[in-house]
């Protein structure tokens, strides 16, 4: 791959806290030619060399974190990086649950490693600013799906993935057990899921996090969320 003598290598930054994941990104990365390529497991942990290293030109960002929120980690990045291409690697499911405010998505596993390379390439030759990455269609009808759910929706869903019962949920979201029926019922809808068991493992399988319980409220485990209906 030919780069212009004037031009420089974009900085990368791989943002994973799963060191196996990261790690062969940035050894494939590097092995593309790809020289300036740091790893990090959160935003907090990209620092500038004492050569005066700049920010990242183009941020990889995991949305399958063992630890983290991703949609936390991925507002938190957008922030500090104003101008930097940030693009969400994971599912279809995952990133349409997560990756709203990414510039550009990488979807897993049906992507190749060409498609991140082709990525980093276009932000090396753009040199100005962010990149808008194109999406497939069923990412695009995915999102839409998951753009009709409201934050109080949202945070239901959150909370239904830890297992916790309708009272508990209802206590935890300082709202009425009556009003957590209702959210629930509009979940099934705009989901296209058919009872909790379900609606709990689409929750997982996108990588939801359940906010944490107060003290004293014990959660369901998933196999016992359909007798709660």
């Amino acid at each position: 791959m030919q780069t212009p003598a004037h031009a420089k290598r974009p900085c990368i930054l791989v943002l994973s806290d799963r060191p196996f994941f990261r790690d062969c990104l940035l050894c494939f990365l590097q092995r593309q030619g790809f020289g300036d390529v740091v790893g990090a497991a959160d935003v907090a942990g990209f620092r500038r060399g004492p050569g005066g290293r700049r920010d990242p030109d183009l941020v990889l960002l995991d949305l399958r974190q063992d630890r983290a929120d991703p949609r936390d980690l991925l507002a938190r990045a957008r922030k500090r990086w104003a101008h930097t291409t940030v693009v969400a690697l994971g599912s279809a499911l995952e990133l349409a649950a997560h990756g709203r405010e990414a510039d550009g998505c990488v979807e897993l596993p049906r992507a190749r490693a060409r498609d991140i390379v082709a990525i980093a390439t276009a932000v090396e030759r753009a040199r100005d600013g962010r990149l808008q990455v194109p999406t497939s269609r069923e990412l695009d009808r995915e999102r839409r799906r998951w753009e009709t759910l409201t934050p109080r929706e949202l945070d239901v869903l959150e909370t239904l993935s830890c297992g916790a019962d309708n009272l508990k949920m209802a206590a935890m979201l300082g709202i009425s057990e009556r009003a957590v029926k209702a959210h629930i019922t509009r979940l099934f809808e705009k989901l296209g899921v058919a009872n909790r068991t379900e609606l709990a493992l689409l929750a997982c399988h996108a990588g939801l996090h359940c906010p944490v319980a107060p003290a004293g409220v014990p959660f369901r485990t998933v196999e016992e969320l359909d007798a709660a209906s």
